[in-house]
């Protein structure tokens, strides 16, 4: 598979401003960049709600005037503007930034489970600590080792040069009862919620089906081979599946 070497293409941006983006910045592009793949307006409070679930060794703050001062600053650089309601929105340097840092982390996600074997639930909080340290070489060489690959181990995507933002996969919570699913991708933040998952073999790419949603009891049942498992609505609306 041929493949350029990538550099950072917003150093090519006619930007004013073209500087080392600090771990806290690369986190909350990260964040932001999720936002947008949920179709989630990106404001102070829902980044707020996600920033709670990054590692606390990121050293982030999860106070509103914490977020507040951090997107004036990057308001100041250039990444990010704000609407009359306070709506955030990246700017096309933001949006590049964005993009590169989402494929940095799961690259890093990717390498540290399937090269150096790491548990999948302790992935998301290392991948955080290796995703800062690396440099555009040595992405490069992880991109070329893992084959170049277009998902991370929770099957979400890595944009690049395949990248692909037109997948119909949906929550599910979406999903109709005694239908056939596959799982497309689970949520990396929570240890607990990964080895469960993982241990019922709720993983990307296995088959389900959906045996019981009930809104009044508030849970959604699905079956994997012989195992049932039962998942609250609202913990399964983080489950994303797609049609077979």
């Amino acid at each position: 598979m041929n493949q350029q070497k990538q550099i950072r293409k917003w150093e090519n941006i006619n930007c004013p401003v073209h500087r080392k983006l600090s771990h806290n910045t690369e986190n909350y592009l990260y964040a932001m960049y999720l936002l947008n793949e949920k179709n989630e307006k990106i404001t102070a409070s829902t980044l707020l709600e996600y920033i709670k679930q990054l590692p606390s060794s990121e050293n982030l703050g999860t106070s509103l005037p914490t977020v507040t001062g951090m997107l004036k600053r990057m308001t100041r650089d250039h990444l990010i503007t704000k609407d009359k309601n306070n709506e955030i929105f990246l700017t096309e340097y933001g949006k590049i930034s964005a993009k590169e840092q989402t494929k940095r982390f799961r690259l890093a996600s990717k390498f540290l489970h399937e090269i150096l074997k790491i548990e999948l639930k302790d992935v998301f909080q290392e991948a955080h600590r290796l995703e800062h340290a690396m440099s555009q070489e040595v992405e490069n060489s992880i991109d070329k080792l893992l084959n170049y690959p277009n998902k991370d181990p929770f099957g979400q995507t890595i944009p690049g040069v395949n990248f692909n933002g037109n997948e119909q996969n949906f929550p599910l919570t979406k999903s109709i009862t005694n239908e056939l699913y596959i799982i497309s991708k689970i949520p990396p933040e929570n240890p607990e919620f990964v080895e469960f998952l993982n241990k019922n073999k709720v993983l990307p790419g296995n088959k389900i089906s959906i045996t019981e949603l009930s809104v009044t009891r508030g849970i959604i049942t699905i079956k994997i081979n012989k195992t049932t498992v039962d998942l609250g609505l609202n913990i399964a609306k983080t489950i994303w599946v797609k049609n077979i």
